[in-house]
């Protein structure tokens, strides 16, 4: 949901890009394009961005028993907003406020036939139902370095760190799965109860990214990076039970770091076409 969600944004972000109108007549631009140079990042800056992701799979070890958990690699998505403090035109650093949703989940599935007595169905655990999220929020603290093409477009790399935080002390998500068998009776297949947060304490994670950026005509930005989040924190911990009747109990432990792979998509205000403007202005005055 929150994919789909911020592909919409993406979608209707790029739409009102493309029927942005420029701020300066072309005459005042062709006429500054000398200066431009400069302007671009003589200021501060300004970015909003969404990052869709690919989050690392929960972890699971199996502790006792011939039936364990699957995890798949599931996603997830976070947005904010970026303070690029410019040192010269080449290096910025950028320091953000963002706040997203990881989604993690799990696969079970058992034959009919391995319970006695036998089940009425398979044990099908899997998909959308099994699906949690996580949030949190987020504090990125990067350093950008910039190679300018002819038309002021660049290519960057940045690295640097990401201070998450669990604004709840812990959360306890207690899951489980029954099925009937053919005597009617119900069986707990599974119990899986995890423990979320980091007793509200924030943790480093470790992110590098590149990319490139395209000026607009209105001498703004669109940038697109590949981002990688580096988690070594397991925010989520749990342990888990698999009861199949018949047969031993399976237990084993489940946990996730929500370490990401996903593309930063940016809108980055440079202020160049107010500063543009009043160059231009002062030269009329000057020539008057």
């Amino acid at each position: 949901m929150i994919i789909k969600v911020a592909m919409k944004f993406l979608l209707i972000f790029l739409i009102l890009l493309i029927h942005y109108n420029v701020s300066l007549c072309q005459s005042q631009i062709d006429s500054l394009s000398k200066i431009k140079n400069t302007t671009l990042f003589s200021h501060s800056s300004i970015s909003f961005s969404i990052v869709p992701y690919v989050v690392n799979k929960a972890k699971v070890i199996p502790i006792s028993g011939k039936y364990h958990l699957r995890t798949p690699y599931m996603n997830g998505a976070e947005a904010g907003i970026e303070h690029y403090s410019n040192f010269r035109k080449n290096f910025s650093l950028i320091i953000g406020f963002h706040a997203g949703a990881a989604s993690r989940n799990y696969d079970l599935h058992i034959s009919k036939f391995d319970f006695t007595p036998n089940l009425e169905f398979d044990v099908q655990e899997y998909g959308a139902p099994t699906r949690e999220w996580d949030f949190y929020i987020d504090l990125p603290i990067w350093i950008e370095k910039r190679w300018f093409t002819k038309n002021n477009s660049f290519w960057n790399l940045l690295t640097g760190v990401n201070v998450h935080y669990y604004p709840i002390r812990y959360y306890v998500d207690e899951l489980g799965a029954e099925y009937p068998d053919v005597d009617g009776n119900y069986i707990d297949v599974l119990e899986l109860n995890c423990s979320i947060g980091n007793n509200l304490l924030p943790w480093l994670n470790y992110n590098i990214g590149g990319g490139y950026s395209l000026l607009l005509q209105n001498n703004n930005y669109l940038k697109c990076n590949l981002l990688v989040n580096f988690s070594s924190k397991k925010m989520v911990n749990g342990t888990y039970q698999i009861n199949v009747t018949g047969k031993p109990e399976s237990t084993g432990k489940y946990s996730a770091n929500l370490a990401y792979v996903g593309l930063s998509f940016s809108y980055i205000f440079t202020g160049a076409n107010k500063r543009l403007r009043k160059i231009y202005e002062e030269k009329l005055k000057a020539k008057n």
